[in-house]
């Protein structure tokens, strides 16, 4: 791991694309690459399906302990990551939290809800959002803490084999059930397709003078086929300087108006 962040900091590669240790991965990466001007955390962003298309979460969990400033980075991250790989090109974000009414969630929350909207010019916020309008088409972008996303993500990966289970076990459980299974065998296909994690395998970890993508330590050929795929995207579409150019915009709006205590 050491040796392929290596090559992409002396420039012999483009991109690390790796299965293995997450924490061992953004430790390395963020010594090794060190953090894009403006930017104090990297984060991991994932591509998760919802109604109608797909969004990205961010952090996936690279950082379980972030501060408001380190959400605001995330949603500018989040934001040029959306529009590379989904292709929207003014993303809209949400803000993790246990309630959409004003003072919902924690002070960390509450302080993040005051800076995104001081980041309009930058961030195309929708404000707060609650669990159950995530797989809604209601933003683009989901931002929260890594140990948040990464709970989010982890419970979005299991659920999705629970019910794959479910009716595997439901849709042979008679001859009626099996025929209509055969019948309806196309619908299951696209629904596989639309809900399948292997879609985007790699999560990249944004933020870094360098690009690195996690993929699952179980991935398949196909996984890491997505995770290359998505690589070359990034680096096509020369993602890092656009990213370094919003954050020293949306770092010079938020000193021109200083927090009160």
């Amino acid at each position: 791991m050491v040796r392929a962040i290596e090559l992409v900091k002396n420039g012999e590669a483009d991109v690390v694309v790796s299965c293995g240790n997450t924490g061992a991965l953004m430790t390395v990466g963020t010594l090794r690459l060190r953090t894009i001007e403006g930017v104090t955390r990297p984060a991991l962003a994932a591509v998760v399906p919802r109604k109608g298309g797909h969004f990205i979460l961010i952090d996936a969990g690279a950082n379980p302990e972030a501060k408001a400033e380190h959400l605001v980075h995330n949603a500018i991250l989040g934001s040029h990551y959306c529009r590379v790989v989904l292709g929207v090109q003014a993303p809209r974000v949400g803000l993790m939290t246990i309630g959409t009414e004003e003072g919902k969630g924690n002070a960390v929350i509450s302080e993040a809800n005051e800076l995104f909207k001081r980041i309009s010019p930058v961030v195309n916020y929708c404000g707060p959002i609650e669990g159950f309008q995530v797989f809604e088409d209601h933003v683009d972008v989901v931002v929260c803490d890594g140990f948040v996303g990464n709970i989010m993500l982890k419970t979005w990966e299991s659920l999705v084999s629970f019910v794959r289970g479910i009716l595997r076990d439901e849709l042979s459980s008679n001859p009626v059930r099996m025929a209509g299974a055969w019948l309806s065998r196309g619908a299951f296909e696209a629904l596989k397709q639309r809900i399948n994690p292997e879609r985007y395998g790699g999560a990249p970890l944004l933020g870094l003078k360098g690009n690195i993508l996690k993929a699952h330590g179980s991935s398949n050929r196909r996984a890491i086929l997505s995770a290359i795929r998505a690589a070359n995207e990034i680096i096509a579409a020369k993602m890092n300087d656009r990213i370094e150019s919003d954050v020293a915009r949306a770092n010079e709006l938020l000193a021109a108006c200083p927090r009160t205590p």
